[in-house]
């Protein structure tokens, strides 16, 4: 925990030294949702255009990977998104884990604090599980934070 601790604080730092601290390439952070809450790593090919990888830990292991597309709106800062994805890993349910397979959505607003390296979001993100605990999950609505640089 030292170590995340310190590295946090060190991306902080290096990344709020940049002279256009209102867009980034990279984010790190966290997600806290109904079925997916963990750890958040997100890269900006351009302004349009995001990839984002979420590593879940609340029911089992699962891994998020989402093509985002970002819309500038309200005010700077301000970007709606909107995209899908895939995600793998153990799904666990009354102490049985399975392999678990789906695809999901994903639609949300993030905001962008141009004085500080913060990016806050929230967002809706169903998922339809094809392989393993199958299923429609829709109730996966959450908040993030995240380091940007």
């Amino acid at each position: 925990m030292k170590k995340f601790l310190i590295t946090l604080f060190v991306l902080v730092g290096v990344s709020s030294i940049r002279a256009h601290a209102q867009d980034y390439n990279w984010a790190i952070g966290v997600r806290g949702g109904v079925t997916a809450t963990g750890l958040s790593v997100k890269y900006n090919f351009d302004p349009a255009n995001s990839i984002e990888a979420l590593v879940d830990f609340v029911q089992g292991v699962n891994v998020y990977a989402l093509y985002e597309r970002n819309i500038p709106v309200i005010t700077s800062g301000f970007h709606f998104y909107y995209g899908g994805g895939v995600n793998l890993g153990g799904w666990e349910k009354h102490g049985d884990t399975k392999f678990t397979a789906g695809i999901n959505g994903i639609v949300g607003l993030e905001y962008k604090i141009a004085s500080i390296p913060l990016a806050f979001s929230v967002d809706y993100k169903p998922c339809l599980n094809f392989a393993g605990h199958t299923g429609f999950h829709a109730a996966d609505f959450g908040l993030g934070i995240k380091v940007a640089f």
